[in-house]
């Protein structure tokens, strides 16, 4: 598993001496670099990044101020050469604050920090796995809890997805072929390059479309063969 980082400071010095400490870590990878507000914010939901480290004082807009409008479920690692943010930094509920010159041993703390994170983010899902009744999925911050049968379809955008169930939908920062990895294949079919659906939730099938809690799902033609294969032998 590689967690992937996106690094903020308008010193292009210490964005690169950051940068090769990240990668010298082996389940670290840096996915991108930003020099100011306006970057990071493009960066961010292209990216959708495990980690940001981000720099407090920036021209333009500080690092706590930008961390004040994001919403999103990345972590955020500060990275100052000033002590006296640190109580600031918190109440904002950051994974970890670390003093410039970051010093590789106590960057691999806060990267521990983050990967023990990770894992009780996955542990869920594979106890959803092995019961092959239900997932756990964040969803806006929150760990949800889905049953497959209630999920219907689940339609990608980019690097996030949505998950439509009979209760409504539900945002997460993932691909969709990250969930397609959660979903058994006995009960979900791929039907798009951009939707997954529940086979029991089908209302009818044809050549160009699925309709689903009478909503109709694109049904492509590089999937077409294989879904009507499927749905034939289930």
């Amino acid at each position: 598993m590689k967690l992937s980082a996106l690094i903020i400071d308008d010193e292009p010095a210490a964005r690169e001496g950051l940068a090769a400490d990240i990668s010298d870590i082996p389940y670290m990878e840096v996915r991108g670099q930003a020099a100011n507000a306006f970057e990071a914010f493009q960066s961010i939901h292209a990216l959708a990044p495990a980690v940001i480290f981000l720099d407090i004082n920036m021209p333009g807009m500080s690092g706590l101020d930008f961390l004040r409008l994001l919403k999103i479920d990345s972590q955020v690692i500060l990275t100052t050469a000033y002590r006296e943010y640190a109580l600031e930094s918190y109440e904002l509920a950051v994974l970890d604050y670390l003093l410039k010159p970051i010093s590789p041993e106590r960057l691999r703390v806060a990267t521990d920090k983050l990967l023990k994170w990770a894992k009780s983010i996955r542990q869920p899902h594979e106890a959803g796995e092995q019961t092959g009744q239900y997932i756990f999925v964040k969803c806006n911050g929150r760990i949800e809890r889905f049953a497959f049968d209630d999920i219907q379809y689940v339609e990608g955008a980019n690097n996030y997805v949505f998950i439509h169930t009979k209760a409504g939908r539900y945002m997460s920062y993932m691909t969709l072929k990250g969930i397609e990895l959660q979903l058994p294949a006995r009960g979900f079919i791929k039907v798009h390059k951009s939707y997954i659906i529940s086979k029991q939730h089908i209302q009818s099938l044809d050549r160009n479309t699925v309709r689903i809690n009478e909503v109709n799902i694109p049904l492509s033609k590089t999937f077409r063969a294989e879904v009507k294969k499927d749905l034939k032998a289930s």
